[in-house]
């Protein structure tokens, strides 16, 4: 420990539970939290990323087909991956991507795809532009995902729960077109993107859904096994970053509940998490995070939404409206009036019409939509170009040319 503490810490993002922050160590990461869900997702020598490329290469997909998501060391023993603590990640290293060719196009449409569906399908959040790296690795992959994974196995029926799209509730569409993690991949597929390339994306949704549903059993088997599942938080967002910030001079509706007045007041950003299994909504109340206290279950207070079962092996009445609707919402997010006709690549075919969106699958199964789908998603598209850089990394975002805050 001691040397790890010599070395000079360059602290990252907000505090949090008694002036914790993310820092730079080096060429390593310093996360005062858990890292299990991380760790599963993310990490080189993951069981979970072991396992999906072993089953994606036992059917007419590639081992390859989730090697999008970035690959890191992390310097925490297994065993104590469910403590408070937290611990060290490999610093990631990408380089931008170059202008791409239409192959180039193509394979990060397909990636697009297959992030949004993994993402919704295992229940992740929080997963806005700030939150996404984009990229290659070392090996000249792509590289699209998180650089935190904190909210998992969320039971979503949307792919706009995730934060990659942006969600059409009228409170929160300014900063969701704003913010939305697909942003990040507008300056290399176009603005609008191309049809073949919305199909593309469409077709690496479809796809990747399909072979997650098949491989349920497993997949939930292994994260049930996780060592410390049950004692590792999942983090609870009750309100934005921007809007604690705020709180120092506009009182918010609702009200801080006092759990957040007393987080507030000692300079960090409120911090809830639940436990899987666990009823309540829950916070560290003294500087050891030892001692934690529960809100309320009953009465004015936030209530938590339903969880993914493993016991059920992630199956839910959700998984039917991911694929049907949550493929609508993918198309109305990238539409645009410039797009129109019959489209088809080897996944679906989608006819754009003037009032209408009819989609065929191989199957022969037919789904039917209208075309404005202003209910269920708004558009990536926006005036303004803050977020969609080159660079693998946002910089950071206060105010764009629409003045809209990022979160």
């Amino acid at each position: 420990m001691r040397a790890h503490m010599a070395r000079k810490l360059t602290p990252l993002g907000d505090s949090h539970n008694f002036g914790r922050h993310v820092s730079l160590r080096g060429k390593r990461v310093w996360k005062p939290r858990s890292l299990l869900w991380e760790w599963l997702l993310l990490g080189s020598d993951s069981p979970l990323r072991r396992l999906v490329a072993e089953l994606a290469a036992s059917e007419p997909l590639s081992e390859e087909w989730f090697e999008f998501l970035p690959s890191l060391r992390f310097f925490t023993a297994r065993a104590d991956s469910g403590i408070r603590a937290g611990g060290e990640v490999e610093k990631l290293e990408l380089t931008p991507l170059s202008r791409l060719s239409a192959n180039g196009r193509a394979e990060l449409a397909s990636i697009t795809g297959r992030a949004l569906a993994l993402f919704s399908w295992l229940g992740l959040s929080d997963l806005h532009w700030e939150n996404l790296v984009l990229g290659r690795d070392r090996r000249g992959r792509i590289v699209f995902g998180p650089v935190d994974v904190e909210m998992v196995l969320a039971e979503l029926s949307l792919p706009t729960e995730t934060k990659l799209l942006p969600d059409p509730d009228p409170e929160y569409a300014a900063i969701c077109q704003h913010a939305c993690g697909v942003r990040r991949v507008l300056p290399y597929l176009g603005k609008p993107v191309a049809p073949a390339d919305l199909l593309g994306i469409a077709g690496g949704y479809l796809t990747t859904l399909a072979f997650l549903e098949r491989n349920a059993r497993a997949i939930s088997k292994l994260i049930a096994g996780a060592p410390g599942m049950r004692d590792t938080p999942i983090r609870v967002c009750l309100r934005g970053t921007e809007e604690y910030v705020r709180a120092h001079t506009t009182p918010l509706w609702p009200p801080l509940l006092a759990a957040e007045e007393e987080q507030l007041a000692r300079a960090d950003i409120p911090y809830f998490f639940r436990y899987y299994g666990r009823r309540g909504i829950h916070y560290y109340t003294e500087p050891t995070l030892v001692s934690v206290r529960r809100l309320p279950l009953r009465g004015d207070v936030p209530q938590l939404d339903p969880m993914l079962s493993l016991s059920a092996g992630l199956r839910s009445p959700a998984r039917q409206k991911l694929n049907q609707e949550g493929l609508f919402a993918l198309l109305g997010a990238f539409d645009h009036p410039s797009i129109s006709g019959a489209h088809a690549n080897q996944e679906l075919a989608v006819r754009f019409g003037p009032r209408r969106l009819l989609v065929e699958l191989p199957n022969g199964e037919t789904l039917r939509s209208p075309r404005d789908l202003s209910r269920l998603v708004s558009s990536v598209y926006q005036p303004c170009r803050c977020g969609e850089v080159r660079s693998v990394f946002v910089p950071a975002v206060t105010k764009c040319e629409r003045s809209v805050r990022a979160v």
